[in-house]
């Protein structure tokens, strides 16, 4: 993937989102005292793509788990979303400075209907980031902002 962005950017093309910052961290948000959202960024297959693991627990109990996959696809960056509860999730990234905005579908788990997402990542400095859906939802309630910390 670094060698396209490389190329992308030699050629005029426009410019794929930068996950500089987040490759090879752990990023944590605490919901509660005892529930937190980790989140950890690789490169994966010789560094054409980039792996987001995460793990939701309570206490020291994984509660929900997923991944994505964000691929360069010509000029965008794509991403897949896989979950515990067997949902799956596609859509791209764009970025505008300091906001990173995806948008795509996903369905939560098989039996669920497809729904948008329409969310985004607020680079607030190096160790931290702010996320919010745009789209309301159960969980949320609205259009809840969530604080990520770099986990040291």
């Amino acid at each position: 993937m670094i060698a396209a962005l490389v190329l992308a950017a030699a050629i005029g093309a426009a410019e794929p989102p930068d996950f500089a910052m987040f490759m090879d961290s752990c990023w944590v948000a605490q919901f509660t005292p005892a529930t937190s959202d980790r989140h950890c960024f690789t490169r994966i297959l010789g560094g054409t793509h980039i792996r987001d693991t995460h793990e939701v627990k309570d206490g020291d109990r994984v509660i929900y788990s997923g991944e994505t996959t964000y691929s360069l696809d010509g000029e965008k960056v794509e991403f897949t979303y896989f979950n515990s509860l067997g949902g799956v999730g596609r859509g791209s990234v764009n970025q505008d400075s300091a906001v990173f905005r995806f948008k795509g579908s996903m369905r939560g788990s098989p039996g669920k209907p497809e729904q948008p997402i329409d969310s985004e990542w607020r680079r607030l400095d190096d160790d931290h980031y702010d996320v919010r859906s745009l789209v309301p939802s159960a969980s949320t309630g609205g259009n809840a902002v969530i604080h990520f910390s770099r986990q040291k």
